[in-house]
């Protein structure tokens, strides 16, 4: 599998490349004035590190619009953040990124990650999905079953998007905090807890959510009648 990193510390691309061949990964480097565009392009690449912190002739934005400007490419993009803020790291996944580490980082999270997101199906990009007979929306931010909306407070939304978007796979509650709340250090808190029980109530199948004990939740693909 071909990965492509972009990366503006060079000890950190190297880090990343270094382990990622010992797991048996084909790497290949880049730098921000992004001269792999047309290798991307072919499709060449499963799966970009990309460096969300990089200014100069092209940002970090400027690459991530640009590749999901591609219609027909489905890489990965994975965002690398070693300085800035929160915001910094929501903005990136606004405009398109797949999902967001902090460095530093265990290089074992690393991999899980990566492995997360050659998972996702192709449909992953698609605004309509589907989970039985609810209908997700990303367009306008509803959910709704058979032409019925049903209503979801904004977090509340957000965390069913989430683990739509990652159905059929685990989801930590740590993960969860990460990506919906941005707040990872408080993994103490039953907030989590909390907004699944308010979704549970709202969903009309009973069950959708599964928690998985000791580890998270998780939403499985419904099996076709």
């Amino acid at each position: 599998m071909n990965i492509l990193i972009i990366e503006k510390s060079k000890t950190i691309s190297h880090i990343l490349k270094n382990t990622l061949m010992a797991y048996g990964y084909n790497i290949t480097e880049d730098s921000s004035d992004f001269t792999s565009e047309k290798l991307v392009e072919r499709g060449i690449f499963e799966i970009l590190i990309l460096d969300i912190n990089i200014t100069g002739k092209y940002t970090s934005i400027d690459i991530l619009k640009k590749i999901k400007a591609k219609k027909k490419c489905d890489t990965k993009i994975l965002g690398i953040c070693s300085v800035g803020i929160w915001k910094d790291k929501v903005n990136f996944l606004n405009n398109g990124g797949d999902d967001v580490l902090s460095y530093p980082f265990p290089m074992q999270e690393l991999i899980a990650r990566i492995q997360s997101l050659l998972r996702r199906p192709k449909s992953y990009i698609d605004n309509k999905m589907y989970i039985g007979e609810i209908l997700l929306d990303t367009n306008d931010k509803s959910v709704s079953s058979k032409n019925s909306e049903i209503e979801l407070r904004k977090r509340e939304y957000e965390l069913f998007e989430y683990l739509v978007r990652n159905k059929n796979r685990t989801v930590s509650r740590c993960e969860l905090l990460d990506h919906v709340w941005d707040y990872r250090s408080y993994t103490g808190s039953n907030t989590v807890d909390v907004h699944i029980k308010r979704l549970r109530d709202k969903l009309p199948k009973k069950g959708l959510i599964e928690t998985v004990h000791g580890q998270g939740y998780r939403i499985k693909e419904p099996k076709s009648s």
